[in-house]
């Protein structure tokens, strides 16, 4: 039994590990994909039509949308599928990668420990409140920062509409853990039932890019976005959720911010500044004493 308990940890935190390069690799590309030729809208339709054409022949073949109410779909639907993937894609159109990371995933922790208590009454131990109260003094060190960078421009609202984003994700992981899904019925439902509604209406009516961008954005965009987020990232951290639970996976997931900005300086040209490497170091600390690696005496 212990070793079967062993077993399921290490597939858990080797799943979220995963899904933390996953996620910092998705930040960088989708800020080029965003920045460049193609449109918000654009990237969200290569996102879930090349994402279900990778996935649709596993998910005939395990008919994994069996099990699935429709209120269910629903709500995996909407908080992990085109609304999240909209916000975050556009707030990558005013706020640089590292406040990507930093905003979709530095406040997940915080987002999961509130619903996770107000759906389920689950109970934060003190060190991992301090822990959370830490990873907001991070966050807002990084939203400072993007102010006063910006001028007073518009790097705020990306910042918000990150919060939203996650907001959402938040959500969708709660969900995930209490009614125990398949990584099957998530993709299903994040990814299947997005293309469904969203890429007809993407290719009738809304604003796109895609005659004219270069083919070598196309393909990155197409690669990138239908495959890691809407498959693999997707089916990792369904099984982080199942095995190490939502707190520890989201928290895991907090790496991101530090993995996003060092990725972003060589790739997008993007230095953050003092305040926001202070408020990334900030976060890390955080996330350490929420996991429980630091203690408080």
């Amino acid at each position: 039994m212990a070793n079967n308990n062993q077993s399921s940890m290490l597939l858990g935190v080797a799943a979220a590990v995963c899904v933390v390069f996953f996620w910092s690799g998705w930040i960088v590309v989708s800020r080029i994909g965003v920045t460049n030729h193609l449109t918000v809208y654009d990237v969200t339709g290569l996102r879930f039509s090349i994402g279900t054409a990778v996935a649709l022949p596993y998910i005939i073949w395990q008919r994994a949308w069996r099990g699935l109410t429709p209120k269910r779909t629903l709500v995996l639907t909407l908080t992990s599928g085109v609304p999240y993937a909209l916000l975050s894609y556009f707030g990558l159109t005013y706020a640089p990668a590292a406040h990507g990371g930093v905003f979709l995933n530095g406040c997940l922790p915080i987002f999961t420990t509130l619903f996770g208590w107000f759906w389920l009454g689950q109970k934060a131990r003190f060190s991992q409140i301090a822990g959370l109260g830490i990873i907001l003094i991070g966050v807002a060190l990084v939203g400072y920062e993007g102010f006063v960078s910006s001028g007073g421009g518009m790097t705020w609202l990306g910042d918000v509409l990150f919060l939203a984003a996650i907001a959402l994700f938040a959500v969708f992981m709660v969900a995930n853990r209490v009614w125990t899904m398949t990584p099957g019925q998530v993709v299903f439902a994040v990814t299947i039932v997005s293309a469904v509604f969203y890429v007809p209406i993407w290719l009738l009516w809304l604003d796109s890019n895609l005659a004219v961008a270069p083919g070598s954005e196309i393909l990155l965009q197409g690669a990138y976005q239908g495959l890691v987020p809407s498959v693999l990232g997707i089916s990792c951290l369904n099984v982080a959720v199942r095995h190490i639970g939502t707190h520890t996976t989201s928290v895991f997931l907090s790496a991101v911010p530090v993995v996003a900005a060092l990725a972003a300086i060589p790739i997008l040209q993007e230095m953050p500044g003092l305040p926001a490497w202070i408020g990334m170091i900030t976060v890390t600390v955080g996330i350490l004493l929420a996991l429980g690696i630091i203690g408080l005496n």
